[in-house]
């Protein structure tokens, strides 16, 4: 918010000889959250006034996120226009039944079939699935079910998280012994934060359950055990869309006066940027030279890993296409001759929610931004694997990137030199069952999926120097 702000106020031909000002709501989260809880419970008789009294009204543009649950909690009795930095979710795009949120995230078109791509990639059969009990959740199980089973890929099974807490604790010893007792070793997590979802994920880290998980970006998470161990997570490999670099962002941080905001962020930063790391040197890993002594030399070689944020960029364009909206709206006056009003102060809301639902601009990056569509078909992905260290430092290292719209054969690129957060460059196996060998053949077990199977010796005469015939196929 402050980078993006200052960037805006340093340019001449948007909003010139304005500043662009925001004001944050501090200190209330805990309140506003209980209260939210209590005012939308089923059983509260509570009735929202369908007006607001004020001597001059004033709409001004919201930035809401990154959850959309809560998002919507706080502007259900607003009709001020709302930007949705969060993860795209298709809830938000009926505008019948929310007319003043809109959304800067692109839609993730062809999430399921990148994921598919890199089961294949490594091999992985095998793989569960853990989703929240939503709409939008049960999309994407449909549409990796289908992507899957034209690639013969087998789900091991399928945990629809229900998002009422208390629904979810009566289930929990399920999901976790689901989790616990199978033999994927490769789980897909998709569904939001700040939900049963999480409390779920974080329960199977305290169960230790050692698996690779594939998720989106917002999943990005960091262990803060201090007996953490490199067997603890084999890794979590995200999606990320792919979103140009913003250069000036780290010489900005580091060049920051933060007295000059409202709120001092140099605590924050000084807290963000302190760790205490240091690998064990028994390790045979790359990983012994991550040790850091200071703040500085964390910064150094992360390279502010806040650039790389997605729901950081979401912001980056919300702050912008709200500085693009004011922009018009000022052109307005002038044009009309409204300048009875003071300049920079708009009180019409529908105007503002109308001329900011249709804003296209090019941000400072070169992304075209549409405000009114949001579903790019060919958006790429940018893939990365979470390495989770002691004291809840994280490094986030980019594996490759997936491309949609590019020949099948070209889609997918990882890196040749890719090394697990173990330590190792093996790759971890997610199979059912064990590839039959040569002179040996499948038999599918009764009542199993497509990719469980046991191997039998094929019979005399019928044996051939190949693996992994097809079933029908009289020899093997």
């Amino acid at each position: 918010m402050f980078f993006a702000t200052d960037e805006i106020n340093r340019n001449p031909y948007l909003l010139p000889n304005m500043s662009l000002i925001f004001c944050l709501i501090v200190g209330m989260c805990g309140d506003t959250l209980g209260y939210l809880e209590e005012t939308h419970s089923p059983n509260n008789t509570w009735n929202s006034i369908n007006y607001n009294c004020e001597i001059r009204p004033i709409c001004d543009i919201e930035l809401t996120g990154p959850s959309w649950t809560t998002s919507v909690k706080l502007a259900i009795n607003s009709r001020k226009p709302k930007v949705f930095f969060g993860p795209f979710n298709s809830h938000l795009s009926d505008h019948d039944q929310f007319p003043y949120i809109y959304q800067v995230a692109t839609k993730d078109t062809h999430l399921s079939h990148g994921m598919v791509s890199l089961m294949l990639h490594f091999r992985w059969t095998w793989i569960g699935l853990v989703i929240s009990d939503d709409d939008q959740s049960i999309q994407f199980l449909s549409d990796l079910r289908e992507a899957m089973q034209r690639h013969g890929i087998c789900l091991a099974f399928v945990n629809m998280i229900p998002e009422n807490m208390q629904i979810y604790m009566t289930r929990g010893k399920i999901y976790d012994k689901q989790i616990m007792t199978s033999s994927a070793k490769v789980v897909i997590i998709y569904g939001e934060m700040n939900s049963t979802l999480e409390v779920s994920f974080r329960r199977w880290a305290y169960l230790c359950a050692r698996r690779i998980w594939i998720t989106t970006s917002q999943w990005d998470v960091i262990t803060n055990k201090r007996d953490f161990s490199f067997d603890f997570f084999h890794g979590t490999v995200t999606f990320a869309h792919h979103n140009g670099e913003i250069v000036i962002f780290r010489n900005f941080l580091q060049t920051v006066n933060t007295s000059k905001y409202p709120l001092d962020i140099s605590q924050t930063m000084q807290e963000w940027n302190y760790f205490n790391c240091s690998i064990s040197k028994n390790s045979n890993s790359k990983m012994d030279h991550f040790t850091f002594n200071n703040t500085l030399e964390w910064t150094a070689l992360q390279k502010l890993n806040m650039v790389l944020s997605e729901e950081g960029y979401n912001l980056y364009n919300a702050v912008y296409a709200v500085a693009h909206t004011y922009h018009e709206l000022i052109l307005q006056q002038v044009e009309f001759q409204k300048m009875a009003e003071p300049k920079g102060i708009f009180t019409d809301c529908q105007q503002v929610a109308s001329l900011l639902k249709t804003r296209v601009f090019t941000n400072p990056v070169g992304e075209l931004v549409n405000m009114k569509h949001r579903e790019n078909q060919c958006a790429d992905y940018d893939i990365f694997n979470i390495w989770n260290f002691p004291q809840g430092l994280g490094l986030r290292v980019k594996i490759g990137s997936y491309y949609p719209c590019f020949p099948q054969n070209q889609q997918l690129h990882i890196s040749e030199d890719l090394e697990w957060a173990t330590g190792g460059t093996s790759v971890p196996t997610s199979m059912c069952s064990v590839t039959c060998t040569a002179g040996f053949r499948k038999i599918h077990q009764k009542q199993t999926a497509d990719c469980c199977f046991d191997c039998a010796h094929c019979p005399e005469n019928e044996v051939s120097n190949e693996t992994e015939l097809l079933l029908n196929h009289t020899k093997n």
